[in-house]
């Protein structure tokens, strides 16, 4: 549930639709647009995200805004105070993490291990004593590379070379597979990372005369140079340093074609294959040296690959040396001392935007240091989310998880036997993939954990916290490299993956796997505990999982089969039905807007997310039809509590403008608005603000 924040503007929306139009007609589609504007803020819903908005002297009836009255006095009580969705849930999962990392009694490898890395973690004292001095060796043995066979052999040595830093970077598929290849977990080789490339793999070498590039630029350039400085380099050798490491980065830049997941297939070669396209270029061996021995079929880049004898030769060798320097450098400097730290901080900082302050404590930015970057970012990972689940989870609740999956299983199975607008295939063809849905509670697959593997020395032995991190790094790479050896399996849940850790406060529908993944972090209060009411449990992590199963049949999800292949599986005239039916979420959305100058929200955006969350509420409400004497209100109340929201708006103006999810104020109000059950509980009639007629209804399924 990444979030990037972004800016839209109304005011450029409006420009650029007035600029399409003739003189003649701009006049009426500016008036159309303020209409439309207009219209979408008479609703009356205020944005009870929003830090403020919900006033104390104003009545907000459940008739007319569901989530500012359920939610009202909640508010009050937390004034201006920074709260995200499910923070309580967070919160706890929080203290249970930090009592894992440090309780001695806790029996086992992996708390062992993580208790060892978290005191050299935590100990800024220690890690002050040692400054830069744990990188120096790395350094020094870069530096003292003078021919291509030993720079092979420093590539391929994990030992020497903890980071994996090499002309190309590898990685497995282990939750995605193809037709072609069903049970291989296909390795992939791509290029290395470089200095000026964004998270989502583009790259800067030709846009520096950009405004954001050049701050990009000079914030690596700066970091750099005070590293390199630190570590003895005179200030031009380090200026020579970081040029030739980017020049030879513009190379392999220059040298990329993006591979899109289509061009897998064409893509998979066999190891004789892979070694051809690479040519002179010791592919196989490198990675061999790695642990890839078992590796059958690789996907290579072919443009990219067949370049790497080119980009890897004598006449680069230096270059290549400086790329290793410098990268060193930018991946180590958080794992140093405390100045360091702070001072590579301070660089990283956007002269252009200011990043926002949610209120956090010292105490909770030092927490989220140690568990969102040093252990969440590693393969020390494995270890925490194995030690916190055998310590604070339980069968019993794994069994009643367990059980509520599948009665909103069985509920979609109505649900679909009953659709109206799909065929009787269609049905058929629903129902197969349904009750294939793999479920997956809380425990992932702990049993490939092997931290022997890559040992580190504790504080006493005279370790470092640098060298525990590359010791996780190492153990990454061995953790690759034994799955590239291993069949795809569809129950494989793998415990170092950051993206799918069970102490995320989340759940996860995977179409690759046709699976749902309920994490322990979510399992806490007013998202699920075991002495909550049933009503309780359904407005929480009931609906929470009948969302995440709807995205098996959403837009995406439609795409991947009952075994997790690419494979389009509806029949196409369900498919044109479908098709409408999301237009019209897409439709309606698009005639919302939550705040004064906000502008219209891009429903097509939305329409994935917002038709699980009335999915999940159908299943819900499909259970909840069985229970005599059900409390509504409860359920109702309760499924507003859990997707309360607290933030400044310049935080809702970032959700607004990027987020696929509906803000959560709508995902209350347009998600029960849906549903008669809301209706009849509330006396909810024409006129008033939560109403919408019968024939306007957009739930999908």
């Amino acid at each position: 549930m990444k979030r990037r924040p972004t800016t839209v503007m109304l005011s450029l929306a409006i420009a650029f639709v007035l600029t399409a139009c003739s003189a003649g007609s701009q006049e009426a589609a500016g008036d159309r647009i303020k209409k439309e504007l207009d219209a979408a803020l008479s609703k009356g819903w205020v944005d009870s995200n929003i830090s403020g908005s919900v006033k104390a002297d104003v009545e907000y009836r459940p008739q007319d805004d569901f989530a500012a009255a359920k939610n009202k006095a909640w508010k009050q009580e937390i004034g201006d105070r920074y709260y995200g969705v499910f923070q309580d849930v967070s919160d706890e999962v929080l203290n249970k993490m930090k009592k894992a990392v440090t309780d001695e009694s806790i029996p086992g490898e992996e708390a062992e291990v993580l208790r060892k890395y978290y005191a050299l973690s935590s100990d800024w004292d220690y890690r002050n004593s040692q400054g830069v001095e744990p990188l120096k060796p790395y350094i020094a043995d870069i530096e003292s590379i003078s021919s291509m066979d030993e720079l092979y052999a420093f590539f391929g040595d994990l030992e020497r070379n903890p980071l994996a830093l090499a002309p190309i970077s590898v990685d497995v598929m282990d939750s995605y597979h193809i037709e072609q290849y069903p049970d291989i977990n296909l390795t992939y080789i791509d290029v290395p990372k470089l200095s000026l490339q964004a998270d989502n793999g583009q790259t800067y070498y030709d846009k520096l005369n950009a405004a954001s590039t050049l701050e990009m630029y000079e914030a690596i350039e700066n970091k750099v140079m005070y590293m390199l400085e630190q570590l003895g380099y005179t200030q031009k050798d380090a200026k020579n340093t970081l040029k030739n490491c980017l020049k030879w980065e513009k190379k392999v830049a220059s040298s990329t074609v993006p591979m899109e997941l289509e061009d897998l297939e064409e893509g998979t070669k066999t190891r004789d294959e892979a070694a051809k396209i690479a040519g002179d270029f010791p592919l196989i061996e490198l990675l061999d040296a790695w642990g890839f021995t078992d590796a059958e079929y690789i996907v290579v880049p072919e443009f990219y690959t067949k370049r790497l004898s080119r980009l890897c030769n004598k006449r680069y060798l230096e270059k290549i040396k400086d790329y290793m320097v410098v990268n060193y450098c930018l991946n180590s400097a958080m794992y140093l001392d405390r100045t360091t730290f702070e001072k590579l901080d301070e660089l990283s900082k956007s002269r252009s935007s200011q990043p926002m302050d949610i209120g956090q404590s010292e105490q909770q930015k030092e927490d989220s240091l140690q568990f969102e970057f040093y252990i969440s970012r590693t393969a020390m990972l494995g270890a925490l989310n194995k030690t916190y689940v055998e310590n604070y989870f339980d069968d019993a609740t794994t069994a009643e998880l367990t059980g509520l999956t599948k009665d909103i299983i069985d509920a979609y199975n109505v649900i679909f036997a009953e659709e109206p607008w799909l065929s009787d295939e269609g049905k058929a063809a629903c129902l197969d993939k349904l009750n294939n849905i793999g479920i997956h509670i809380a425990y992932q697959s702990f049993e490939v954990l092997d931290y022997s593997k890559a040992p580190f020395k504790s504080k006493e032995e005279g370790g470092s916290f640098l060298d525990a991190y590359y010791a996780m790094e190492r153990y990454q790479m061995y953790h690759t490299a034994f799955l590239s050896g291993q069949k795809f399996r569809r129950d494989y849940w793998d415990p170092i993956a950051s993206d799918g850790s069970t102490t995320m406060t989340n759940a996860f529908y995977n179409p690759a796997t046709n699976g749902i993944y309920i994490c322990a972090g979510i399992c806490e209060p007013c998202s699920y505990a075991p002495d909550m009411t049933y009503e309780e449990k359904l407005a929480g992590l009931c609906a929470i999982v009948g969302h995440e199963i709807t995205h098996g049949f959403d837009r995406d999800g439609a795409l991947y089969d009952k075994n997790g292949l690419k494979n389009s599986w509806m029949p196409y005239k369900d498919q044109v039905a479908f098709s409408d039916l999301n237009d019209k979420v897409a439709s309606y959305y698009s005639t919302l807007t939550p705040y004064p100058g906000s502008g219209l929200y891009n429903g097509s955006n939305l329409t994935g997310e917002a038709t699980a969350d009335m999915g999940g509420l159908k299943a819900c409400l499909y259970l909840a039809s069985k229970v005599p004497d059900f409390d509504y209100d409860l359920f109702f109340s309760s499924y507003a509590r859990i997707w309360r929201v607290n933030i400044p708006l310049e935080a809702e103006k970032n959700y607004f403008a990027s987020d696929p999810h509906p803000l959560a104020f709508y995902r209350i109000n347009v998600g029960v608005q849906q549903f008669d059950e809301f209706y009849e509980t509330y006396g909810v009639v024409e006129g008033d603000r939560m109403y919408l007629e019968p024939e306007k209804r957009i739930k999908v399924w």
